[in-house]
């Protein structure tokens, strides 16, 4: 990858960790101290394809109940003209 943002160009990207929230159809799972890279500008995050298909795959793990996730927490969830009416 280039090491400059795509959304906004700016040329610092920074090694963090970050929360990823994974959505498999309704399911969703959330993963914490993700690797990333960081725009020190914007904060546009950039994750490698691996990273994203070892989630992927711990998803479709615990949704298929050959893992269990270390946690289960309800979300609550609202849409966007409910709020703004």
């Amino acid at each position: 990858m280039s090491q400059h943002c795509t959304f906004c160009g700016h040329k610092h990207l920074s090694t963090k960790t970050t929360r990823y929230i994974h959505q498999q159809a309704d399911e969703l799972l959330i993963v914490d101290e993700v690797p990333c890279l960081e725009c020190d500008y914007c904060g546009e995050q950039y994750f490698d394809a691996a990273v994203l298909k070892a989630i992927a795959a711990e998803h479709t793990a615990i949704l298929q109940h050959r893992k269990q996730p270390q946690a289960v927490k309800p979300v609550a969830v609202e849409s966007f003209t409910a709020l703004a009416g």
